[in-house]
């Protein structure tokens, strides 16, 4: 540790002193004892919090990289995917379900962990009885039962740390080279990842023939935009009545701050921009933006280009090389209630669209039902109420039948399916910690076993929502690729809802196929 932290502060004293080579080698040094550092630790959340506040070690040797022009693209590109997502990408290649399954000197554990689960799952189900009252509603039983949860899912975490550790990565991971992830880009398609590096936003821009980094926009300007863009989407929790009365200034508002981001992160790329499709890789607040939204003034980047994305270049690569062997029937999964009746009309239409679909609402749509089916379903589609936790993204989860599952809880899954769709709301919502790691439901899922996701970044709209997953799987089974069914899907509901908040939520993380 003080090796890191002697060879950085040299590296920035040389830096200021307008030596570039002598401080890249002072932060090459620094680099190589954090990896050193870093491969000694077990446990994900503690190599994510071991990087905060020395993540800037890897934005330092990408801007020496990008100012001189003996140093190559690749070589920063292999600095900023070193800075990404790193704990996520071995979770996925070593795993660790030392708590899945009872064995040994641990079955005690395991079992104090589940019981410890069911615990919670009561406070949460009293919890949302008594959230959803009408009548009786105590804001006092409210918080006690909160404040519960909370101590127990501190006693949940502590025995969650007790667990036996996975194994050490003792080298950079080889998956994360830049010839693997351009051989597991499919033809016709350009990566593109975004990276922020002393205040400024870079763009790597990676096809079959060529890797180039663009210098972007400041941080500061697209963090603005993007809180004017969230703003405008807020506006519809203010109900119908308002939306009726102020629709056209409200998606005037929301296409003219879709066109100066755009202007900012894509119009300075687009020409490097080569087939029809995009992966998408963002970085810090990027992950909260809908890219196939942005707009050019005419058209959206979705009329041009189908797009998906990826927390990392490596994850996406791990995600192409993921094989599916599941052939049974398709899951459809749905809890309904008084705040989305709608979800019944969804998976009873997804239900019909989908071969041989084994549809379970309410109360029979269980956890048990997900581990037991869901292990064996190429599609797996769950539309219920999802919970973001801003205070603790590890226990964000869904709503089934019978519990609440969290992430910890996907961690458990072991599935195989094609696609997992969470039809929710701000199912896709993450966390971006440390080392940009993405901590979400995405993260859960992805190391549960899905080879694509299909989520949604904002609260959705009931009624577009359904009609949107009933295009987008009408279309799929037509013969089409999830690309060009999803794009083909917002173009459908785009034409009676024309407002970005209907339509645009939407994301497909994973694996692709262009065919």
């Amino acid at each position: 540790m003080l090796r890191f932290q002697a060879e950085f502060v040299s590296g920035q004293i040389q830096e200021a002193s307008g030596k570039p080579a002598a401080a890249y080698d002072s932060y090459q040094k620094a680099r190589e004892a954090l990896e050193t550092l870093r491969s000694s630790l077990h446990g994900e959340e503690l190599k994510i919090s071991f990087v905060k506040d020395r993540f800037e070690v890897y934005e330092r040797l990408v801007d020496i990289c990008m100012k001189d022009a003996a140093r190559t693209a690749e070589e920063s590109f292999g600095y900023m995917e070193m800075a990404k997502s790193r704990s996520m990408a071995e979770l996925l290649v070593h795993g660790n379900r030392s708590f899945a399954d009872p064995g040994g000197g641990q079955s005690d554990l395991v079992r104090r962990i589940r019981e410890m689960r069911e615990e919670l799952n009561w406070y949460y189900r009293r919890l949302e009885i008594e959230e959803l009252k009408a009548d009786d509603r105590s804001p006092e039983r409210i918080q006690k039962l909160r404040d519960k949860a909370l101590t127990q899912e501190n006693e949940l975490l502590r025995a969650l740390r007790e667990t036996p550790a996975s194994q050490s990565i003792d080298s950079d991971p080889a998956f994360a080279s830049l010839g693997t992830v351009r051989g597991a880009l499919p033809a016709g398609s350009t990566l593109v990842e975004f990276f922020s590096a002393k205040g400024q936003f870079l763009a790597a821009v990676l096809n079959q023939d060529s890797l180039e980094i663009v210098s972007l926009t400041p941080v500061s300007r697209v963090v603005n935009l993007l809180r004017m863009f969230d703003f405008q989407i807020g506006k519809f929790r203010l109900g119908q009545s308002y939306v009726r009365e102020f629709e056209k200034p409200m998606l005037d508002a929301a296409l003219s701050h879709l066109q100066d981001l755009y202007g900012e992160l894509i119009g300075p790329i687009r020409s490097r921009l080569d087939g029809g499709h995009l992966v998408i890789v963002p970085h810090g607040v990027l992950h909260y933006l809908p890219f196939h939204a942005l707009f050019d003034g005419e058209r959206y980047l979705i009329d041009s280009f189908t797009v998906s994305y990826a927390p990392s270049a490596a994850i996406f690569s791990l995600c192409q090389q993921r094989k599916t062997a599941v052939v049974e029937p398709s899951l459809v999964m749905g809890v309904p209630d008084a705040r989305a009746p709608e979800i019944l009309d969804e998976v009873q239409a997804v239900a019909k669209t989908l071969p041989d679909a084994q549809m379970f609402v309410g109360p029979k749509a269980t956890v048990g039902t997900l581990r037991e089916r869901g292990a064996r379903s190429r599609v797996i589609h769950i539309a219920t109420h999802a919970t973001f936790r801003h205070d603790n993204p590890m226990f964000s989860g869904i709503r089934l039948g019978d519990a609440f599952l969290s992430l910890y809880d996907m961690y458990q899954l072991k599935l195989e399916s094609e696609l997992l769709t969470l039809s929710g709301c701000a199912t896709g919502l993450n966390v971006v910690g440390a080392g940009d790691e993405v901590l979400g439901l995405v993260r859960g899922l992805l190391y549960g076993g899905a080879r694509s996701l299909l989520l949604a970044l904002w609260n959705v709209h009931d009624r577009s929502t359904a009609e949107f997953m009933t295009e987008f799987y009408r279309r799929w089974q037509g013969g089409t690729s999830k690309l060009q069914a999803m794009q083909g899907a917002m173009f459908e509901v785009r034409e009676r809802y024309p407002h970005p908040y209907y339509w645009a939520p939407f994301t497909l993380t994973g694996y692709i196929s262009t065919a």
